[in-house]
This record gives structure tokens, sequence and C-alpha cells, in this order.
């Protein structure tokens, strides 16, 4: 197995981290153990902090962030030439990448490794600087001895994990460039959370023995004091605060109340961090937090303020009533940075309230670089659901809305190694399937544009609820089944486990007119203008749902109708043979035309099914002559990532982020520097509280040195950041403004003003004071939106998918035998976690030797 090979970015980052660690670990040898007096004064230590700790990260972050646009493109075109290159007989798993432990891989643990020595180094440094003094002394006794050293250890090792706890998060990390995933730290993130915990409940401990010891226990905790008492109290809110953390962090509250637990831990931070450092105002800790702390503000206000300019305020969603599915579609006047298969970004809708929701983005972004489109599952369970609430917004007309949306994105680091596998193989369950609608895509685009023959194999096991949800994703479904671009080499089984809600099949007739499903209503005289109304929208709302096949000429009479459903119906349904792993889109019965014809000849009776029978031919001549929405998918070529000039848009979007990034670096450190430019009294400049300083000196002391600086630049870097994203959208607007003076000097602007008042009519006016363009606004229905149908339906399978049968189907034709190599197999599982669980416990069970992969929910 080969050892992870380091290229000079990575070098240069990895040189990086270890500069700032390696620093921290010098200067607390120096400051605890030598306590050389040198180190305590002002100018030193801010001048060692600058060059050894705040440049090293802010350079690593900026080449991390350079290597993020071109490492991403990179990367994602080699894994992707993989599917059509030959395997390398010494291409095996990298050792990095073995999972051991607990399902963890080897960098993982190593990463955990070196935590857990920055925390045994904070405790030898404590015993080393504290425990000869406290023994030596001789008024200590063993309950003040223990106290004090519980005390220290747990404190400055809350300090060490809060200073590595940011640096986790982020969303594009110098990690992430060292092969890490936001998935693989976010287990570490949670840890190191219970750890802060632990060790501050340890530090709280710890001090009330030493004070309970020496009887001071009412002294050191009170509101009236003017000493160090109120500072104590301030470490009990943070504790507190803490507290509220740690419970809304337990797994089963924080998907329960998910908006709880957002929204706490952003506050509760906030409070927990502020209360820390009125509790210890000394102004080495900001040292400890500075460096991460920047990043972390980066990493949250950089991604929006380039989305900002980029896309529109606004988005466009329409709700698919029968399958429960939004579509999402965001737009801007330019083509945006190039996302890749995997990536997400993270929604804010207004009107709903101020939490970001992180959704996986479904579009591929070759096909349209100008747009972003979404599909997001709706859940109606409870009031709190953000998804149930976007859902009332759309109404129940299955309209296009536009609703005012942020964007935070685009992030992804799923690195591609998978395609080098011989065979790849997809569970999916619901709306999952848009993980992977991006990558049908692009391997597609790729096969198309390369001359050599195809090495992997792909299995695509998608299950879905009910049959109208197949048509909600667009025509991906459709296309993948019927496009011989995708038949040739994607095998496809889709599962329906649920009938259909009431409104999709109301009542037992149905038939095809016009490419529609149209359900008669009641036969009571009385009620026969409802049952019009009835069929018309009943009709419009089920058109995406059962559609799908050839749309033929309105007949004149009901006879007609029924005659009509039948033979469009059969004259598009495919020979299907049983399930089988040898041909795509060809294993499963559509039973939807079973059904439509069955309910047709319900209706109709034996007479009526003989006239069709004895029609079928002339029939079938005639809807050949007839236009049709069937489309031929093979006349259309796939785009790949290098036809839209992927590669220069990165290097232009790679400069805007490297410059808006060093302006919220740069002004911030500013205000830092001249706050921590104002001194207190003394040679030295710092705080001696141990020698001749009273309390209020203290305070003041500190105040001066610590607590004003440190919440000073942090206001600095969020006002910087307000103002920035600002600039940002009125960029965008200005840019609006020039390219519409542009079409009214050329006289097009007043022709398309005109086409579109006819069409729009009230929108036009109710939009007209927007600053950019509008949206096509149609007031028809939408339902066949998107509809690229070829002939015929999406053939699926009744039932749940039986994931162990499936699973030994594989095994029986020899993928991921029994003591196989498992790098030669991937199987990702996408989808709830029960059902993501339940796969990766069949495969487990069966001792299948594949690589597995969890796709649960986008970061």
């Amino acid at each position: 197995m080969k050892l992870l090979k380091i290229d000079p970015l990575r070098a240069f980052i990895l040189f990086c981290i270890l500069v700032f660690y390696g620093y921290n670990a010098g200067e607390g040898y120096i400051t605890w153990i030598k306590a050389r007096e040198w180190i305590f004064t002002y100018h030193n230590r801010d001048y060692l902090v600058s060059a050894f700790c705040i440049l090293p990260v802010v350079l690593g972050h900026m080449a991390t962030i350079w290597g993020h646009y071109f490492r991403s493109e990179r990367e994602f075109h080699h894994s992707l030439q993989k599917v059509t290159t030959a395997k390398s007989l010494k291409e095996k798993t990298s050792l990095w990448e073995l999972h051991i432990l607990w399902g963890y891989t080897v960098k993982y643990w190593v990463l955990v490794g070196a935590v857990v020595l920055i925390q045994l180094g904070w405790i030898a440094m404590v015993v080393a600087s504290t425990l000869r003094d406290e023994l030596e002394d001789p008024d200590s006794t063993v309950e003040a001895i223990i106290g004090l050293q519980i005390g220290f250890i747990g404190g400055y090792n809350a300090i060490a994990c809060c200073g590595i706890i940011l640096f986790l998060v982020l969303r594009r990390s110098m990690l992430q460039a060292l092969g890490f995933t936001y998935s693989e730290v976010l287990p570490l993130h949670r840890w190191l959370g219970a750890l802060i915990f632990f060790w501050s409940c340890l530090h709280t401990v710890g001090y009330i023995l030493y004070y309970h010891s020496v009887n001071a226990l009412a002294e050191e905790f009170n509101f009236y004091d003017i000493g160090r008492s109120t500072m104590n109290i301030m470490g009990c809110v943070a504790l507190g605060a803490l507290a509220i953390l740690a419970f809304f962090s337990i797994p089963y509250i924080r998907r329960r109340y998910y908006n709880w637990f957002i929204g706490l831990h952003r506050y509760m931070t906030i409070i927990f961090f502020v209360g820390t450092v009125v509790h210890y105002p000394y102004y080495v800790l900001w040292y400890y937090l500075l460096p991460n702390v920047i990043l972390f503000y980066i990493d949250r206000f950089v991604p929006k303020i380039i989305q900002a300019r980029t896309l529109y305020p606004e988005a466009s969603i329409t709700l698919n009533n029968d399958a429960d599915i939004i579509k999402m579609t965001f737009s801007g006047p330019e083509p945006m940075k190039p996302y890749y298969p995997g990536d997400y970004i993270l929604v804010r809708v207004p009107e709903l309230g101020g939490v970001y929701h992180p959704f996986t983005i479904a579009s591929y972004w070759a096909e349209d670089p100008c747009s972003i489109t979404l599909f997001i599952r709706t859940y109606n369970e409870n009031k709190a659901s953000w998804t149930g609430a976007m859902s009332r917004l759309c109404g129940a007309e299955d309209k296009r809305v536009r609703v005012k949306a942020d964007v935070d994105g685009v992030f992804g680091d799923r690195r591609h190694d998978y395609l080098k596998s011989d065979v790849l193989i997809m569970f999916v369950a619901g709306a999952a399937i848009t993980t992977f609608m991006s990558l049908i895509k692009a391997i597609a685009a790729q096969i198309a544009s390369s001359n050599a023959p195809l090495r992997i194999q792909l299995h695509l096991i998608c299950t879905f609820r009910t049959r109208s949800e197949l048509h909600a994703y667009g025509s991906f479904l459709h296309q993948i089944t019927r496009d011989p671009r995708f038949t040739s080499w994607l095998h496809v089984e889709i599962y329906v486990s649920r009938p259909d809600k009431p409104q999709t099949l109301m009542g037992a007739h149905a038939h095809v007119i016009n490419n529609d499903i149209q359900v008669p209503g009641p036969s009571i005289k009385k009620e026969k203008k409802k049952r019009f109304r009835s069929l018309r929208r009943t009709g419009t709302m089920l058109k995406r749902a059962l559609s799908g096949r050839t749309i033929v000429e309105k007949p004149s009479t009901a006879a007609g109708e029924k005659e009509k459903a039948v033979v469009d119906a059969t004259a598009t349904a495919p020979t299907l043979g049983p399930l089988s792993f040898s041909s795509a889109s060809k294993h499963v019965r559509s039973e939807s035309i079973d059904t439509v014809v069955d309910l047709s000849r319900r209706q109709s009776g034996k007479e009526s099914s003989r006239r069709v029978s004895s029609s079928l031919s002339s029939e079938a001549a005639a809807t050949r002559s007839i236009p049709t929405r069937s489309m031929t998918y093979d006349t259309k070529r796939l785009p790949t990532f290098q036809d839209a000039n992927s590669a220069s848009l990165a290097t232009k979007y790679a400069r805007l982020d490297l410059h808006t990034t060093m302006v919220m670096i740069v002004l911030p450190l500013g205000v830092w520097y001249i706050l921590r430019a104002i001194h207190w009294e003394g040679s030295a400049r710092y705080c001696d509280v141990m020698l001749d300083m009273d309390q209020t000196q203290m305070k003041i002391c500190y105040g001066t040195y610590a607590t004003i600086p440190e919440f000073g630049h942090v206001l600095a870097m969020s006002l910087v950041s307000y103002v920035v994203m600002w600039f940002a959208r009125r960029s965008l607007f200005r840019s609006l403004e020039a390219s519409s003076l542009k079409d009214l000097e050329s006289g097009s602007s007043s022709s398309s003003s005109s086409s579109s008042s006819s069409s729009r009519g009230g929108n036009k006016n109710k939009n007209k004071n927007l600053p950019y363009p509008e949206l096509d606004l149609e007031e028809e229905n939408l339902s066949v939106e998107d509809g690229n149908w070829d002939e015929g339906d999406v053939v699926f399978s009744r039932g749940r998918v039986n994931v162990k049968r499936v699973i030994e189907k594989f095994m029986a034709s020899g993928v991921g035998s029994v003591g196989g190599d498992p790098g030669e197999v991937t199987v990702f599982g996408a989808g709830p976690e029960a059902f993501v669980e339940h796969c990766e416990r069949q495969a487990k069970a069966a001792k299948w030797a594949v690589d597995f992969h969890r796709e649960t929910w986008a970061p």
C-alpha cells in the first residue's frame, strides 16, 4: 500500500500548520515552565504571535482557497477520466483511506492522535510549572493542591480545545487540502465539544475544592465584590451556556429540534466565549483563539459575499403536490463558480426564519452555468417544519413562485477516488437521488467525449414512495432509462413502495387525454359544473405525475377518449423481461401502463376493448403522423466542464475570493493592533497582578490589554463583513443596470418588454421596482416543466427494495465476493439514516467485500 502523496501545495499547507502548533508548544514551554520575563512583554509577544501564529494560518488558508478552485477541478477531471481509462495494476487503496477502528479511516485516527498529544502536552506543562511550587508551600493542604491542579488542567485544556474546535467546522479548511472531508472531521468536532464541557466542569470542581479548602468560597463567588469574584460569576454563566449547548447537541435532541439546536448553538457559543474572556481576561488568552476566530469569520462570510455578487437575491420555487417535492432554482446574470457532483449550498429564506439549511445541488453545472437547481422533499409532520412552511408558500396550484432567498456556498470536499473502482453501486432512497444526478450526467458526458471504452460498471438501485415521485425530478429518471447514451452503460432498478395519494388517482377510472390524466367526477347531475372544474384542475396537477406518453390529438367523443388511451398506452409500452443485471432499463415491468389499460377496460367493458383491439393498427399509424412531445435525447450533445470554460471561470472566482479574504483579514486586524497600542502604566506593559496591583487596577489593566482589543476585533470583523456584502450586492445591481442600458440602446429592450407585458400582465406591474430582471413567471401550470419525454413511461417495480437479495445477486455474480479486495467495489448508501444503516448492516451481514460510503445528509 502506498502512503499519501504530498504535492507542493499540500506540503506548504502542512508546513504552515506545523509552524502554528510548533510555536504554541514552544511558547507555552517558555512562558509557563521557564517563565522568561521577555515573553510577557507587550510588544515582544505581539510580534511573535503575528509572525508565527497569524501569518502562517493566513498564508495556509490563502493557499487552500487558491487550491480549492483548481485542485477541485483537476482532481475531478482526473477521477472522471478513470471511467474510460484502463486500471493500473499498481493502483491500490491508500493507507490513509483504510477503515479501521469503528469504521473510521487511518487519517482520522492520526488527527485524533494529534489532538490527544496537544491535550497531554498541556497537562504536562501545567504539572511541571505549578506542582513543585505548591508542594514547597508550607501553607498548602492536600485538598488545595489537588483542587488547583484539577482547576489548572481543566482550564488550560478547555482553552486548547476551543482553539481547535472552530478549525474543524470550516467548510474550506486546510485539513481538506490534506485529504480530509467535512464529514470525516465533524465527529471529532463533536467529541471536542464534549471535551470542552468535561474540562470546564473539571475546572469548576477543582477551584470550588480549592476555595473550600482555604475558606474563601463565599468571597470568590458574589456580585458585590469589584475583584475576582464577579469574574468567577461570569465563568459560571459561561458554564451554563456550555451546558445548554451540550444538551441540545445530544443526537436525538439535535435531530428532533434542529431549529432550536442551530439557533442555540450560535447564541450560546457567543455567550460562552464572552463569559470565558471576561472570566479570565488575560491578553494571552486571545492569542490561542485569534487565528481560528479569523478563519471562522472568513469561512462564514466570504462564500455569502461571492454569491451575493453572483446570484439574484430571489429564488423560483415550484411545488409538486403529488410527490411532495419542491423544485428551487437560483439564477444569475453570468456564469457562476463551477460546482461538482456532491457539492451543496446552504439556503435561507428570510420569510421562514434566519437559519441556513443545507441541500445537495441536483443540477449539472456544464448544462447551465448560470443557475443552481435543488429538489427538496417537503415534510408536514409539525408546524415547525421548514420544508412544510416552504410548501405552504407555494400554494396548491402547482405554480412557480418567487421568494426572497440567500445562498451560502458552494461547498464540497468530496474526493472522487471511488471512480477508480471496477464497480460502483448506488443504493438511493427518495430525494437522495439528487446526490448522484450531476455525477451520472458528468460520466455520460465523459463517455461521449472519449473514444476509449467504458471500464467501470455502474448500478443505480433507487426506491421511491409513490409513482408520482418518479417524474418529480424533471426528466432525469425518464432519461436515464430511455436515452441510449445512458442505457448503454447504466444499470437501473427503480422501486415504488407505496400507492399514490388519493388526489392523484381519485376513483377507479382514468384515461389519457393529450398526455394528461383526467379523473371523472361523480355522475350526479347537480354536481356537473364541479365535476368539470375538478377534471380540469386534477388533470393539470397530474400532468407531471402520470405523464411520459406520446401526446395525441384529443378525440371528440368519450368513446374515442377511451380508445385513444388504450391505443397510446399499448403502442408505447415496451415488452420488458424479468429483473436482470445484463441490460439497463429493461428489468422491470411498467405497471403504470397496465393500470391505465385495466382502468379503461373496466370503464368501457369488453365491447369497448374489442373495438380498441380491432382499430389498433389504424390508430397507431395516425399517431405516428401527429406531432408529439417526444424528444430524441441522442441528438442533444452532453456538455463537459471544458465546454463551459470552467478553468477560466475558476481563475476569475479564485481571484475574487482571495481579494475579499484579504480585505476581511487586514482591516479588522488593523483595528486590533490599534487597540493593542493603548498601554497601561509600567515599562513591561502587562498586568502584573501578583505584585502591587489592587483589584481596580487589575480590572482596568485587563480591560486595556485584553477585553477591549478582543471585543473590538470581533466587532470590526462583523462590521467589515456586512459592509463588503452590501457592496457585493450593489455591484451586482450596477452590472445589471449597465446591461439594461445596453439593451435599451440596441433597441432590444423595447421589443422584449412588449412581449413580456402581453404574457405576464400583472406580474410586471407588481415587480417593476426590482433592480434586477424578472424571472419568467408563467401563469399556466408547470407540471410538465422540463418534460423531455420520449415514448413510454419510466419502468419500475412495485414493493420495497430487498437490499439483502440485491447484495446476494451481486455476490453470486462475483461482485464483492467474500475475501475480495474492497477497493474494487464502491457502494453508496444515500437517503434517510435508517435506510443507509439498513444497507450497511446488510452489507456487513453478508460479508460483502466493498468500500461502503454513507450519504445521509449534506453537511
